[in-house]
């Protein structure tokens, strides 16, 4: 038995078939089809998302973890030459009198070789210096004329060095609370900064603690390229004398001594020579003693890698004498991290 399926087309069916053209339905399941692959694909998009940033959490915490183990390493590095430091000071049979010698390294005597200076380890490097706090001009005890001098040695304008020189009085003076001097500052003028604190009428603890008085200015004390940095030249430890055997060619000319009086200086202070026994009566006037100070600074910069984080340790402590022996009272500690590289 024959089946015989019937259709009915319209006009328009009948003439397109004729002209070959064919009308596209879309099934149900087509569209369905489509909306998964849009759902895989966002699937996917997330995925891709979710693993980079895993990767670059991965990634941080590896530089995290190899940054922490290069400052360790750092750092004990530096504890080594800080300890390296102490040993040799302690190894002085004369601790009365050390020099700086032409090249800038602090002796204890003509025969012992210095530790300082900058030297390669592996693949890093250790830089140990030592200064003598009384090369310096120490803030507590400085007459106004002299701290004048200073200021302008360094460079500061002029017109501001008059108030900088009665602000730095009035901050030690007792009595700054109720007055203070024509161009300095009482605690009315710091009480009324945006965070008010008050003077503190008393010495200051430590160099940078001047960046608080009335007038200082970071780039006066760490220097610019118009400013000489003037927290190398200044002092709040020892006993405010300057020492002839160690103090630096700068502070020699800003006390107003000539090229050939610091030439005459520089010569006595070498390996052979040994620096001066007592203070030649021309510089006597300039406050000058030949006693070494028993207040020293270390400064140690290490740096296990070439291009990794250096960590710097800073102290600054006194030998005292104990039995025919010294010990060493620490007096200041810093410890830091620099991101300079080599």
């Amino acid at each position: 038995m024959r089946i015989v399926k019937s259709e009915r087309l319209t006009v328009k069916e009948r003439q397109g078939e004729k002209r070959g053209l064919f009308t596209f339905h879309p099934s149900p399941f087509a569209r369905e089809d489509g909306i998964a692959l849009i759902m895989v694909l966002f699937v996917l998009m997330m995925l891709m998302i979710v693993a980079f940033n895993y990767l670059g959490s991965t990634r941080a915490n590896a530089a995290g973890t190899r940054n922490l183990k290069e400052e360790t390493l750092s750092y004990y590095m530096a504890l080594s030459g800080y300890q390296e430091a102490l040993q040799y000071l302690m190894s002085d049979k004369d601790p009365s009198f050390d020099f700086f010698d032409t090249e800038g390294n602090f002796r204890v005597d003509r025969t012992t070789p210095p530790v300082t200076g900058r030297r390669v380890i592996g693949d890093g490097e250790l830089n140990i210096g030592i200064t003598d706090e009384d090369s310096k001009i120490n803030i507590n005890y400085v007459q106004p004329d002299r701290f004048k001098k200073l200021l302008e040695y360094t460079g500061i304008p002029e017109d501001e060095i008059p108030a900088l020189v009665d602000s730095v009085q009035d901050w030690r003076d007792p009595s700054s609370k109720v007055t203070h001097r024509l161009l300095g500052a009482g605690d009315d003028y710091y009480e009324s900064l945006p965070e008010p604190y008050t003077s503190k009428k008393s010495f200051f603890d430590v160099p940078e603690e001047l960046l608080l008085v009335k007038g200082m200015k970071p780039e006066y004390l760490y220097g610019s390229k118009e400013i000489h940095p003037l927290l190398p030249l200044i002092t709040t430890f020892g006993k405010g004398g300057m020492n002839i055997n160690t103090v630096s060619k700068g502070m020699m000319t800003m006390l107003g001594m000539n090229d050939f009086e610091i030439e005459a200086v520089m010569k006595q202070r070498t390996a052979d020579a040994g620096g001066f026994t007592f203070v030649p009566e021309q510089f006597t006037n300039l406050g000058f003693s030949a006693t070494a100070s028993k207040v020293l600074r270390i400064e140690v910069t290490a740096r296990a890698h070439k291009e990794g984080t250096a960590m710097k340790v800073v102290a600054v402590v006194e030998r005292q004498p104990a039995g025919g022996t010294y010990k060493i009272h620490t007096l200041y500690w810093s410890e830091s991290a620099e991101n300079s590289r080599s």
